[in-house]
């Protein structure tokens, strides 16, 4: 089930720092601000990041959900360790919308521009099932990816820069990992949510930012896709 597709359309420890300074440094990275597409920062894969920034999206109860605040109250929601999610901003087809948000110092910052996450089970009325042989991996790794086909234009940028090769940073789930969204979401986000843990995967856009210095940044995002979705983000961000 492709749900979360289509909304594209857009105190870390000396161990933490450490680890900030040697991505940098790994690869020909075009984009300074950002760790390398094949970076692994504070050792996991941008893949994983993505996992946990969907357990971390899919988590948070309706009515103080980081994805469905359209002004940033609740961007500091359950935010722990290096590194500071940055949610998109659920809209609907068509759609332009603002955030304001707060992030310490010496935060990276995981932007979450858009993804597609496919849970399982579903209820039966989606008839949403592997065909006979096919892997469970197989099944939702297929749906997702042709969800995510549908992006064709993306573009990032950072206090008014581009951000260079945006399709470049598009990462998708290697095996199953376990999902436990709340039940608050099912209508809004996903009706496949179970309350429980369920295997899932997600293919999606996803960067991740070096600290940025103390002080005011803005970060857009724009994107679109072939059926018809146009959306933009932006984000104004305080660094202190």
């Amino acid at each position: 089930m492709r749900r979360i597709a289509y909304a594209i359309l857009v105190v870390a420890s000396c161990a933490a720092i450490a680890a900030t300074s040697a991505a940098a440094k790994h690869g020909d990275n075009p984009n300074r601000a950002l760790f390398p597409v094949d970076a692994q920062p504070f050792g996991k894969s941008m893949a994983t990041w993505g996992e946990l920034a969907s357990q971390w999206v899919y988590a948070q109860p309706f009515d103080r959900s980081p994805l469905f605040d359209p002004t940033g109250a609740n961007c500091a929601v359950d935010q722990h360790g290096p590194v500071w999610y940055i949610a998109r901003i659920a809209g609907p087809p068509v759609f332009s919308g603002t955030r304001q948000c707060t992030i310490p110092a010496e935060k990276a910052l995981f932007l979450y521009i858009g993804a597609v996450v496919d849970t399982y089970p579903c209820p039966p009325e989606f008839n949403f099932e592997p065909a006979p042989g096919q892997s469970l991996y197989d099944f939702l790794s297929a749906d997702a990816k042709a969800g995510l086909d549908t992006v064709d234009f993306l573009e990032v940028t950072l206090d008014g820069k581009a951000v260079k090769n945006v399709f470049d940073y598009r990462y998708a789930s290697d095996n199953l990992f376990a999902i436990k969204g709340d039940l608050s979401l099912r209508e809004p986000l996903d009706p496949c949510i179970t309350g429980d843990w369920q295997p899932a995967v997600v293919d999606g856009f996803f960067m991740m930012f070096e600290p940025l210095k103390p002080g005011q940044h803005v970060i857009r995002v724009h994107g679109t896709n072939t059926i018809g979705h146009d959306k933009t983000f932006t984000y104004f961000l305080t660094i202190a």
